[in-house]
This record gives C-alpha cells, sequence and structure tokens, in this order.
C-alpha cells in the first residue's frame, strides 16, 4: 500500500478536521466573493448616484430584476445538479468504486452542456415575458447580457460537484473568486463608461446609440438600463474565465485520484446505468433548488407587481412615504418606477443577508461528501459527528451575525452605502431580515444533510412547503399601503422558521442519529444574545464620542470580542476544531489548561 493511499486513509479518519478543511476553503472563497459582491454593489450605486437623484435606487433596481430571472434557472445548474455529483462521486470514493467516479464524470459531461444550452434559451425567451409581469421593460438589456453566464455555469458545474465529491473544496474557492474578480472591476469599469459616454451624448445632441426619446425619464432610464446591462456582462465574463479555469485545471493537473486506485477498482457501471443514475439523483436535487429560487422569483412579481397596483390606486399614500427619497414622477408619472426603486432598496439589504447564507451553503457543500460518506459506511459514531459538527459551526456564525444586522441594522447600511433611499428603507428592511438569516441560513445545511443521507427529495417536498407560505404571506403584508417592501421579509421569517424546525426533526428520524442540541445550538445562542445585546449598547454609546462609521465598527469589534469569551466560557469549542486553527495546538492546550474547550 502506497504512502499517498495511508495518507488519504489517515486523513478520512476525523470527519470533523475533513469537514472544517473543507469548510475553511470554501469560506474563505466564498466571504471574498459576497464582500467583492457587496463592494461591486456600492460602486454601482455611489457611480449611480453621480448622475442624479434616484438614479442609484433604480439602477440597483434594474440589477437586480435581471438577476433574479437569471437565479432560477442558474440555481439548477449551480446549486442543485453539482451536489447531485458531488454526492454520487463521495458515496463511489467510499465504497472504493474509483472507475465510476470517471464514468460520472465522462457521462455528467454532454448531460450538462445540453441542460446549459437549454436554459440559456430558456433564460432568453423568458426574459421577454418576465419584463412584462414586473413592468419593467428597462430591464431586458440586462437580461441579455446575462443569459451566456446560464450555460458558462452548466459547464462549470461538470467540474464543480466532481472535485468536492472528492473533499476538494479548492478548485471550487479559486473559480468562485476568478468570477467575483472578474465582475468587479469590468462590472463596475463598464458601467461606469456607458453612464458617462450616455449623458454626455444625451446632452450633446439629444440621443443616445441612436436612440430618441420623448422625455428627459426615459432617455435616462434607457441610459441607465445600457449601463446597467454593461455591470452585468462583468458577471458573463467572469462565469467564463471561471469555466476556461477549470478547463485547464482539470487538463493539466488531472481529477487527482492516483492512477493505482482505478487499477485496483472494479469494472464500472456502464454509461447507462451511470446516466440513469445522476437522473435519479439529480433530478430531485435540482428540483428543490429550483423551488427555492422559483419562490424568490415569484416573491419578487408580487411585491414589485402588489406595490405597482398601491402606486396606481393609492399614490399618495406611497408617495407621501418617500417623497424625500424619490421624485414624483415615479410615482404619478405614465411610466411608474417606484416598484423597481423599492425593490432596490430591498436587494440592497439582502446582500447583507446573503453573507451570512453564503458561509452556510458552503457549510452544506462541505457536509454532503462527509454525512454521505458515513452514511454509506454505516458508521453511526463518524454519522452522528458529522452532523453536530456542521450544525455546531451553521448556529456558530449564523446567530451572532443574524441578531448583529438586527440591532445594527441602520448603522451598518450607514457604513456601506451613501445614498439615503438605500440607508433608512434599506435599514428598516434589514431590522426584520437579520431574524429571518437566522433560520433562511440554516436550512441549507440541513436540506444537504438530508440528501446526504440518501433523503434526495425530501428538501424538494420541504422547499415546496416553504414557497407555498412565503409567497401567501408576503402578499398579505406587501398589499397594507403603509408597509409594503418593509413587509416583503415577513413570509421568509415565518416560512422558513417553519421548514427548519420541520426538517431537523426529519433529519433526526431517517437518520437515527439525535444531536446534543445544547452544545451545538443553545451555547451559541447565550453568546450571540450577550454579543448582539453588546452591539447595541456600543452603538447607542459611541456616537456620543465619535464618527458614526468608526462607532459602528468599534461595535461591530466589541461584540465579536464577546461572543468569543462567551463560546469559551460555555465551552462551545471541541479540541479537534480548536486544532485545526493556525498555530491550534498550542492554543488547544492554553486552552485546555483553562478549561475553556471541551
Amino acid at each position: 500500500m502506497s504512502k499517498k493511499y495511508n495518507a488519504i486513509a489517515n486523513s478520512e479518519k476525523d470527519v470533523s478536521q475533513t469537514f472544517l478543511k473543507g469548510a475553511a476553503i470554501l469560506t474563505l472563497s466564498m466571504v471574498i466573493v459576497k464582500v467583492f459582491g457587496l463592494i461591486d454593489k456600492v460602486l454601482l450605486s455611489n457611480i449611480y448616484s453621480m448622475f442624479g437623484k434616484g438614479f442609484a435606487t433604480m439602477g440597483i433596481g434594474l440589477y437586480s430584476n435581471a438577476y433574479e430571472i437569471f437565479v432560477v434557472i442558474f440555481t439548477v445548474a449551480t446549486g442543485g445538479l453539482p451536489i447531485a455529483i458531488s454526492r454520487l462521486v463521495s458515496e463511489s470514493i467510499a465504497q472504493k468504486r474509483y472507475k465510476d467516479v470517471r464514468q460520472i464524470h465522462k457521462v455528467s459531461i454532454p448531460f450538462f452542456v445540453i441542460v446549459g444550452i437549454v436554459s440559456f434559451v430558456i433564460m432568453l425567451g423568458g426574459s421577454f415575458i418576465y419584463i412584462n409581469l414586473i413592468n419593467s421593460p428597462y430591464s431586458i438589456y440586462a437580461m441579455v447580457c446575462l443569459a451566456p453566464t446560464v450555460l458558462f455555469g452548466c459547464l462549470v458545474s461538470i467540474y464543480r460537484g466532481y472535485f468536492e465529491g472528492q473533499r476538494n473544496m479548492m478548485p471550487t474557492a479559486i473559480s468562485e473568486i476568478i468570477e467575483a474578480g472578474v465582475k468587479l472591476v469590468l462590472g463596475a469599469l463598464l458601467a461606469y463608461l456607458i453612464m458617462k459616454f450616455g449623458i454626455d451624448s444625451y446632452n450633446s445632441t439629444g440621443t443616445f446609440l441612436g436612440f430618441t426619446f420623448a422625455t428627459e425619464t426615459d432617455a435616462q432610464n434607457t441610459i441607465l438600463a445600457f449601463s446597467v446591462a454593461g455591470a452585468i456582462c462583468g458577471i458573463t465574463l467572469g462565469s467564463f474565465f471561471s469555466f476556461v479555469f477549470f478547463l485547464l485545471r482539470y487538463k493539466i493537473c488531472g481529477d487527482g485520484i492516483p492512477e493505482e486506485y482505478y487499477q485496483n477498482s472494479i469494472d464500472a457501471r456502464t454509461k447507462r446505468e451511470t446516466f440513469v443514475l445522476i437522473c435519479k439523483t439529480a433530478i430531485p436535487t435540482a428540483l428543490g433548488a429550483f423551488v427555492m429560487s422559483l419562490g424568490s422569483l415569484i416573491d419578487q412579481v408580487i411585491i414589485q407587481r402588489v406595490i405597482l397596483n398601491i402606486a396606481q390606486n393609492q399614490s399618495d399614500a406611497l408617495y407621501s412615504q418617500y417623497s424625500e427619497f424619490f421624485s414624483k414622477e415615479s410615482v404619478y408619472s405614465d411610466q411608474i418606477t417606484i416598484h423597481t426603486q423599492l425593490w432596490g432598496c430591498y436587494t440592497a439589504a439582502l446582500t447583507l443577508m446573503q453573507l451570512v447564507t453564503a458561509v452556510t451553503q458552503v457549510f452544506g457543500s462541505s457536509a454532503m461528501p462527509n454525512v454521505t460518506s458515513a452514511w454509506t459506511k454505516a458508521n453511526k459514531q463518524e454519522l452522528k459527528k458529522s452532523i453536530e459538527t456542521v450544525i455546531r459551526m451553521t448556529m456558530i456564525f449564523t446567530l451572532p451575525m443574524g441578531l448583529g444586522l438586527c440591532v445594527l441594522a441602520h448603522p451598518i447600511m450607514s457604513f456601506i452605502y451613501t445614498d439615503r433611499a438605500f440607508v433608512e428603507i434599506g435599514g428598516n428592511v434589514l431590522t426584520l431580515m437579520g431574524i429571518t438569516t437566522i433560520f433562511t441560513a440554516s436550512v441549507t445545511p440541513v436540506c444537504s444533510m438530508l440528501q446526504g443521507i440518501g433523503k434526495v427529495s425530501l428538501p424538494t417536498k420541504l422547499y415546496t412547503v416553504c414557497m407555498l407560505i412565503k409567497i401567501a404571506i408576503t402578499w398579505m403584508f406587501v398589499s397594507i399601503p403603509q408597509i409594503n417592501i418593509q413587509g416583503a421579509t415577513a413570509g421568509s421569517l415565518i416560512a422558513y422558521g417553519i421548514i427548519l424546525v420541520i426538517g431537523m426533526y426529519l433529519l433526526v428520524k431517517h437518520s437515527k442519529v439525535t444531536p446534543n442540541f445544547f452544545s451545538t445550538t443553545i451555547k451559541p445562542f447565550i453568546g450571540a444574545v450577550f454579543s448582539s445585546a453588546t452591539a447595541y449598547i456600543a452603538n447607542f454609546i459611541f456616537p456620543k464620542f465619535i464618527a458614526q462609521r468608526l462607532s459602528t465598527l468599534l461595535s461591530i469589534a466589541c461584540a465579536i470580542i464577546i461572543y468569543i469569551i462567551a463560546l469559551l466560557i460555555l465551552r462551545t469549542f471541541t479540541a479537534a476544531e480548536i486544532k485545526f486553527l493556525p498555530k491550534g495546538e498550542k492554543i488547544a492546550k492554553v486552552l485546555e489548561k483553562w478549561h475553556l474547550i471541551g
């Protein structure tokens, strides 16, 4: 037996460390990606604010409109199908069926290519229907520019699920950073150049790219729409370069499995058997991802249609709330845009929530191979350890960040955005959204673990119920003129809360494993309460002596320190988890000496 084989076998013994290593790599990359995404939105909002009142909210609204229909299709490619491939690869490796691993990859290539082409066509055609549903004709340019990203996303997924199933998260991490970097640099640059050229052209000639306009508002919105399309081109180019990276990485470095493994493996299934297996695993998994993203799309349509209806029938009630942020034309003219602008404020807050959900999505991706491996080998002790590690790490990140967003909603929005509409309206949305984050972020890892133990269709059923509850409650709250966009999060809060409880019950029932909820959930919750209380008090005191932005940073820093101290006093961490950190051995010895780890 080779040294390389021994090393791999030994690494599989400590499932917590395996999970944490993969989670750490993906978490770091995801944080970078989301920070880049946040910077991108801030840059875009600042660029558009330079050109006039209401440009920032309208621009971000158009950007988000394009993104929502794209997410429905793209989530299937990047969130559903790769998870299925990851599960099958992990299962085959656990059974030492290495030839099947390569067969899965070969069969998945035409599968993903066909899905990518079909999805591209659907995205392109569906965009023209979608802009009529939300009454946002200016969104079409960005949607058309975004359509190729679906195809490139499917091509990238050929490799992401394959490497993740081998617990190699590094290629995924690098590809995501490439995507985000290209999107940030090229997207913002194109947005600014098109906006400046368009405004200059209209001011000097009264036209833009051959377009003539009946009103100045129409001209501004059209130029803004093309500028947003330029920003979207950054996303498309980023996904293209990500695919090129994976293609070169695979051609040069291979798949990472030693050739001797293939030589000693039993014969692979036939291509037909493998294709059927991929379909059986991928379709339920992809359906779950599709249902949730479809729910968000329906949410967006409902929210904007309801607010548009309020603007048409109760315009005074709506304008009286937002007259200081938006122009009269956005509410009273034939071309009502306030629904798009309010949606822009909502998605500005949503971007911050997604920083949290991105981390737990990483935990879901990292958990899948470990839970699948333990379940396949019928190792109940390893399975329990895997489940507890995922729940504990999810709660350690989610609880303080969710409560923190709630108590510091307005200061955080003020720290990031300069446009007052984002600060005030988005801040109100973020207050409730912070609590919602705890539930939305926790559902993803739970559903990933259900898929890991073979219950691939259960998440789809849970997501469907969640979507129906969410849509009904959202409609009810947004329809109230005095609440409108600020009630858009209520449906998610209630729906995800219910589904999280049901999902945990089903995980315990089917896995026959009952995690220690006190150590995995209650301890982080106690720490998060102390942490958020510290943030609230600090932010109440500090602004009396220092600038608001510095006060926000210091409040967050104080909250983090208190949270870490609380977790250590409660002995939340295990020695194995601490040892994974840089210089973890030394840290673990000190903490063990002071009885601060379990």
